[in-house]
């Protein structure tokens, strides 16, 4: 090889190194691990058992400490994304979010149709993994009262019993 077609190979590796990543949740030290591509999962009509506890404290609480930090909060939403993606393109419609919400006896108070226009962003109709996880990461700060980036169970109910009246406004923009 030539000097010109070394110093050209490493000049692309050296760009390609710096390519900013792609914020998708809050981070903090324990999510420094996750895997750069998801792990897969089954949709939640195929396994609601294992869909269900996402929806809940505990099961959004990964280390059982009675906390719910935004990593662990964020990490839920995504594999919940997941689970409701039921032909895997990387959108759910709101026939998938509703397939998810039956399979799994989720709660009828808010249409699914009203919970992805409250989220997106690009008015298509359908949530991709960035819309989601954008409304999830609001949803959060909202929830987080006491701003600490951690939600307790008094902060995680307060902030699920005013979820469906806030959602059931129209959205601005």
């Amino acid at each position: 090889m030539t000097k010109a077609r070394i110093a050209a190979a490493i000049a692309v590796l050296t760009l390609a190194a710096c390519q900013p990543s792609k914020d998708t949740g809050p981070q903090d030290e324990q999510s420094q691990g996750v895997p750069a591509v998801a792990t897969p999962v089954p949709p939640a009509t195929a396994d609601p058992a294992a869909a269900k506890p996402l929806s809940s404290f505990a099961g959004m609480d990964a280390d059982g400490d009675g906390i719910v930090t935004s990593a662990e909060h964020a990490n839920a939403a995504q594999t919940m994304f997941r689970m409701m993606d039921g032909d895997a393109d990387g959108t759910v419609t709101v026939a998938e979010m509703d397939a998810a919400r039956t399979a799994i006896g989720g709660s009828a108070a808010l249409s699914s149709e009203k919970k992805i226009a409250a989220v997106d962003s690009d008015r298509d109709g359908k949530l991709t993994l960035a819309e989601h996880v954008a409304g999830s990461n609001t949803m959060f700060a909202g929830m987080d009262a006491n701003k600490d980036g951690r939600l307790d169970r008094a902060e995680w109910d307060k902030g699920h019993a005013a979820v469906a009246p806030a959602a059931t406004r129209e959205p601005s923009g």
